[in-house]
């Protein structure tokens, strides 16, 4: 079980500041946690009573991602522990808040659609065969897309109970499921890693790998971690095609080439961020360069899920109208038909 690192970062940073030891600090999150979330704490709290370091304890719980062992790590070396910790509380937050926007972008369509799916299907299994009865007398005067529908819907109302019952209960393990990864902080994973493998939400999703990866990647270089060894732990943030880009631009980087052009020559920053970054270089300013860029990265993906948010309810309630109203239209036009030759 992974521990809430946020709230974690941002506790720690606070007692610290008031003058708390480590291991008071980490004594008063322990009493603070209950269930599962305070396993992992009474592992660190153990190790650091055997004499390891903070960042040697965390790492053996498994409860922390790199990112935040690198900024421990490092804060451990520079003494800065309080300050490294308030850095990366505050940049989970903006994370977080980002990550839920993109989160709730991918699921109110997914939502809409599962319902309409729902009374699509109540429609062909349940209603569509009993205007069929109704209809049996007048069969061979039904247009053939009326037929059609309702050959559909006797074929699914045929199908047994037992079929039905098994396929919901299959669609209730699913949610139930849901509900545990989301519990757990791996659902968003999962959704980011689905839409990374759809056209439309790709890109979306891409954008706010970078945006990840280069707010990351600044606190750590800002904690002291070398930029390539922070590049590289920040690695995950990103969707598989530029993981194996992020991979031979350190490389290139490490053999001597210039960071910016590598990172630019994979597509991992376009031709602002290259810029930006080749001054960096020169500057010494890195993490401010890739914080900047971070920044342009959230207001662009802003952007684009006010106009996708905008846009896709519109689009979604249309289809979802003629789906269920063609069905209605069908269904009801050897009827008015009937009425006519009467």
């Amino acid at each position: 079980m992974r521990v809430d690192e946020e709230r974690f970062a941002e506790d720690m940073s606070l007692m610290l500041r008031s003058g708390l030891s480590l291991m008071d600090s980490l004594k008063t999150l322990r009493e603070r946690a209950s269930g599962s979330a305070a396993q992992p704490l009474d592992g660190v709290n153990t190790r650091l009573m055997q004499g390891e370091t903070l960042s040697q304890a965390m790492q053996a719980s498994g409860a922390f991602r790199p990112a935040l062992l690198a900024c421990v790590r490092a804060s451990e070396a520079t003494g800065d522990m309080a300050d490294s910790l308030q850095r990366y509380a505050g940049n989970a937050a903006r994370l977080r808040v980002l990550r839920s926007r993109l989160v709730s972008a991918l699921v109110y369509p997914a939502l809409l659609v599962s319902v309409a799916v729902a009374v699509v299907v109540f429609l062909l299994v349940i209603v569509v065969p009993r205007f069929a009865l109704v209809l049996e007398a007048s069969a061979h005067d039904m247009p053939p897309s009326s037929r059609a529908l309702i050959a559909v819907g006797q074929a699914l109302n045929a199908v047994p109970t037992a079929a039905w019952l098994l396929l919901a209960a299959a669609g209730a393990w699913g949610l139930a499921a849901g509900v545990q990864a989301a519990r757990e902080r791996r659902l968003e994973g999962r959704l980011t890693d689905l839409a990374s493998r759809v056209p439309g939400a790709r890109d979306i999703v891409r954008a706010f790998g970078h945006s990840q990866f280069a707010r990351s990647g600044a606190m750590l270089v800002r904690a002291g971690v070398p930029v390539l060894k922070a590049l590289a732990m920040c690695r995950e943030l990103l969707i598989a095609t530029d993981r194996t880009g992020l991979d031979r631009a350190l490389a290139s980087a490490a053999a001597g080439a210039p960071l910016a052009a590598c990172l630019h020559a994979q597509q991992l920053v376009d031709t602002l961020g290259l810029r930006v970054l080749r001054v960096a270089e020169q500057t010494g300013a890195l993490e401010a360069a890739l914080e900047r860029l971070a920044d342009v990265h959230d207001r662009a993906l802003e952007r684009t899920l006010d106009r996708v948010g905008r846009l896709i309810e519109p689009l979604l309630m249309l289809g979802i109208g003629l789906v269920v109203g063609g069905i209605v239209v069908l269904m009801y036009l050897p009827i008015f038909q009937l009425a006519s030759s009467i």
